[in-house]
């Protein structure tokens, strides 16, 4: 066969991916295929000149400087809020609710799954409404809400109280992390959004530093100078009063895309638009796709990332509830578990930077993740093995495991929900596909606090993290293998075919990962 006709047998096979058996995005003219306007075009496809302008380095950094200086402080506090709020309760846990409400040992593991009823309840409408408004008032609106919802937390006198209030607070939460992996992925680089997420993720190490020290604080205020009521109550009040006025401040500043931000000038927004081309996605449509959704559900690597979170996340939804009991337990009293909880958090602001930093400069995140799954093994290791024989014996070693397994799995959790930002192109796909790991993400939660059922010591909740935690870490193998051999497969169609460019304005189409030939995975 001649290299013309190889040439030609492979551009009809890159032919052939593009259609991906959704015609309407392509027609035939004289013999070839060109790329036809599609409704449902992405929302950025007015602002992308052709092929592209040309960004120079220093003005493309300057840009970027821009945007960060504008978005991330607005996510990284709020961030740090959502999940202050939403360790309240284990805080509290040592503070008197217990106590105060009648709640046992089963009844508090409940306490800390129903949140993730509420959050697994309202994950997919979430997705679609912020698909279809503006995202940012979105959030803000949810912001608002559950601040409200914590500040009631107070008036509660029972467990039935306590049931309600955490599962209206997942319900309004689970918007953020839904949300701000759409934001990211409108704003940055594939290369920038693993770094970036860190950035803002790593604001969970920022509030069990600041939740340790408030609630040492208030404790401690408190007995010294006691006022009517409970301490745990005038937690809630305070954390909540200050998340709704934080809800006010993000409907004031918080853009909801690019195109939108009033500190970007109409130049800006088009390089903003330009910097992100090589996404191959995009800032979004507003038009639901339903062969987007199908596309979701028949994928692969949905599937395969979801179970991965899962895995990650059931010990991950026992510590969150569980962790000043698991300290308390090795001997210290209650304000000192909160002294204590704080390194936890200085060890997960640098792993959520150094690692995901370590991967936007190296490249291989997966493999990144992988790493950190390793780290956080090593520490569960510690702590079931130091406890074996005697609960409370070498418990300064058990807290550096302790430590080490917060932060580390935690990152790898990160990583694998970044992926959904960069990896997911189509944008009722990327929602959809949003809304099924954050639903992943809510079952392990939801399952995790019931695997603590053997306290004070918690032998048999170990053992079921490190079984987890080494599924998790077979999934991002998994993964990187998968994803390589499709990037490998696209490269050799692609040079097999004369390395013909891409049709103009393609990347502002609105096409799905798996009809866009000209997508890449990233490792």
């Amino acid at each position: 066969m001649s290299d013309h006709s190889e040439k030609k047998d492979a551009s009809n096979q890159l032919d052939i991916e593009a259609r991906s058996a959704y015609p309407d995005h392509v027609a035939e003219e004289d013999g070839d295929v060109k790329l036809v306007d599609v409704k449902g075009a992405d929302e950025a496809a007015p602002y992308a000149t052709g092929h592209g302008i040309q960004l120079d380095e220093e003005t493309s950094k300057r840009l970027l400087r821009k945007i960060d200086w504008n978005m991330m402080p607005l996510m990284c506090i709020l961030y740090m809020l959502q999940y202050l709020d939403k360790v309240l309760l284990s805080y509290s846990a040592v503070m008197g609710i217990l106590k105060d409400t009648g709640m046992n040992t089963a009844q508090y593991s409940w306490a800390g799954s129903i949140f993730y009823i509420g959050y697994l309840a309202f994950e997919y409408p979430h997705n679609r409404l912020m698909q279809r408004l503006p995202i940012a008032k979105y959030m803000s609106v949810m912001v608002m809400a559950w601040g409200v919802v914590l500040c009631l937390t107070a008036l509660v006198h029972n467990v039935a109280g306590v049931m309600v209030t955490r599962f209206l607070l997942g319900a309004g939460e689970g918007a953020i992390t839904a949300g701000f992996v759409l934001i990211t992925s409108q704003w940055y680089t594939a290369s920038e959004q693993v770094f970036r997420s860190g950035i803002w993720f790593s604001f969970n190490g920022t509030a069990q530093i600041v939740g340790g020290a408030i609630a040492y604080g208030v404790s401690r205020g408190l007995k010294t100078h006691p006022i009517a009521i409970a301490s745990w109550k005038f937690l809630f009040i305070i954390i909540g009063a200050v998340t709704a006025l934080y809800g006010i401040i993000m409907w004031l500043f918080l853009a909801d895309s690019p195109i939108k931000a009033k500190w970007l000038s109409e130049e800006e927004k088009r390089m903003a638009i330009e910097r992100i081309r090589h996404n191959q996605q995009g800032i979004g449509s507003r038009v639901f796709k339903w062969y987007q959704v199908r596309e979701v559900l028949t994928d692969v690597r949905t599937w395969l990332n979801a179970f991965c979170i899962i895995t990650i996340n059931i010990p991950n939804g026992g510590l969150t509830v569980f962790f000043t009991l698991m300290i308390t337990s090795y001997g210290f009293d209650s304000e000192t578990s909160f002294l204590l909880s704080m390194p936890a958090g200085f060890t997960e602001i640098i792993t959520m930077l150094l690692i995901p930093y370590l991967a936007m400069r190296y490249g291989n995140r997966t493999l990144w993740a992988a790493l950190s799954m390793i780290i956080g093994l090593l520490g569960i290791a510690l702590m079931a093995g130091l406890g074996r024989e005697n609960p409370t014996g070498g418990r300064i070693g058990q807290l550096v495991g302790y430590y080490l397994q917060i932060a580390a799995p935690s990152t790898a959790l990160l990583i694998a929900l970044s992926t959904v930002g960069t990896n997911t192109a189509g944008y009722t796909k990327k929602t959809t596909a949003n809304a099924v790991q954050l639903i992943a993400y809510c079952v392990g939660f939801l399952i995790g606090p019931q695997t603590f059922r053997d306290g004070p010591y918690y032998y048999n909740a170990k053992y079921v993290i490190i079984v987890m935690w080494f599924l998790s870490l077979c999934c991002f193998i998994v993964m990187y293998f998968l994803n390589r051999y499709e990037n490998r497969r696209r490269d050799k169609l692609w040079e097999e075919a004369g390395c013909p460019p891409q049709p103009v304005g393609q990347e502002f189409m609105d096409l799905t990962d798996k009809e866009n030939p000209y997508f890449r995975y990233a490792l």
